[in-house]
């Protein structure tokens, strides 16, 4: 298998391919930026540093728009070339869906600044699933960044990222649930039940779309033939 990551951008030609794939893989690794510092973030909280936290939240907000800044290359640079309509549409979709990782990540963040604005009480019980939660997403991503590695090196097995994805998607679903009821079952007030139930869903649908990410990537594995 070791020329599928080859195969996966080869219509570009060499040299396009080598540079949409590292344009590829420095915005995914900007995406994971954020998904680590919202670990931090969530981590901070749990520790009682709400200083702490909110300086990881400001280095998520840079990361993510210069995630945003690497999307808008990469769209040019994918415009550019002879690639089918379906081809372009795909690989524009891809970069899409991987940014919009970044921006869940972001409005997690900005929950969690509102939690700390707002004085609102979240018990430590809660910032611990949340911070496990998060820990699974950073994993989940890191495995989406090793697939988009090999898309363009043809090094390792993708589908074992592919399915590291899913695996850590399926652990989130269930932590979703897990840490919903715990927060309708405490005895948080208004204000922080709804921000806390603001952060599980970003972290969700983070998840959700890392997830469709990897679905992408199998679907151009089919696509072409490979």
């Amino acid at each position: 298998m070791s020329d599928e990551a080859k195969n996966l951008l080869g219509w570009f030609g060499k040299r396009k391919s080598n540079v949409v794939h590292n344009g590829m893989e420095a915005h995914a690794i900007s995406v994971l930026d954020c998904v680590l510092e919202l670990g931090m973030a969530l981590r901070a909280m749990g520790a009682g540093e709400g200083s702490e936290a909110s300086r990881c939240i400001d280095r998520l907000i840079v990361n993510e728009r210069e995630a945003d800044a690497q999307e808008d290359e990469l769209s040019v640079q994918l415009s550019i070339g002879d690639l089918s309509s379906q081809e372009r549409e795909d690989l524009l979709h891809f970069v899409r869906k991987t940014d919009h990782i970044a921006n869940w990540c972001k409005e997690a963040a900005l929950h969690i600044q509102l939690i700390r604005e707002t004085g609102a009480a979240v018990p430590a019980g809660i910032w611990a699933l949340m911070v496990s939660t998060a820990s699974d997403l950073e994993t989940e991503v890191k495995f989406l960044v090793n697939g988009i590695h090999m898309m363009g090196t043809g090094e390792g097995d993708i589908r074992t990222c592919i399915e590291g994805v899913k695996s850590q998607e399926s652990l989130i679903d269930n932590a979703t649930y897990n840490l919903t009821k715990e927060i309708h079952m405490s005895d948080m007030d208004y204000r922080a039940t709804m921000l806390s139930s603001k952060i599980v869903d970003s972290l969700e649908q983070a998840a959700d779309t890392c997830k469709g990410c990897a679905d992408t990537i199998g679907i151009l594995l089919v696509s072409r033939g490979i």
